[in-house]
């Protein structure tokens, strides 16, 4: 193959070498704690767009990629299966009793590696509910959803 050739293919945009820069720079997001926020997912397909001249679908591919290989967490994909199992349970009266809400912190703490305090991932299962129209079911014993607006969004 001629030198020129080659140059111009790694000069080219969304050639092989910044297909392979592009999957560094999501592993580096991956370093501190295995999670990628949302805001850590726009910003990294956005440089995959801009500065690595990659398309969205290429772009989120290889995160998806680096994602899978690297063990990392992606925040979109937590709480889409949060939702998914609440929904189950909002079906009928759009509420969610208390210990399935608990349940789905605990789930939501697992699918982020364990990266988020506790008031934290309250927080964002409560706001995946509310975007959904879902609040809180009364408990049986004191008829309250005290629990429901004790967490802070």
């Amino acid at each position: 193959m001629p030198a020129d050739h080659m140059s111009m293919e790694a000069s080219s945009p969304g050639s092989a070498r910044d297909k392979k820069r592009f999957a560094d720079f999501v592993r580096i997001h991956g370093f501190d704690c295995k999670l990628i926020t949302r805001e850590d997912e726009v910003r990294i397909l956005k440089e995959g767009l801009m500065q690595f001249g990659i398309d969205y679908e290429v772009a989120n591919g290889i995160m998806l990629n680096v994602a899978s290989e690297r063990g990392l967490a992606l925040e979109s994909d937590a709480e889409h299966h949060i939702a998914t199992f609440l929904e189950f349970y909002a079906k009928k009266r759009s509420k969610v009793p208390k210990d399935k809400f608990d349940d789905a912190v605990q789930i939501y703490t697992k699918l982020t590696n364990g990266c988020l305090p506790e008031a934290e991932v309250k927080k964002r299962v409560k706001q995946v509910m509310l975007k959904r129209g879902w609040r809180g079911k009364r408990t049986r014993w004191l008829h309250s959803r005290r629990w429901f607006s004790r967490v802070k969004v």
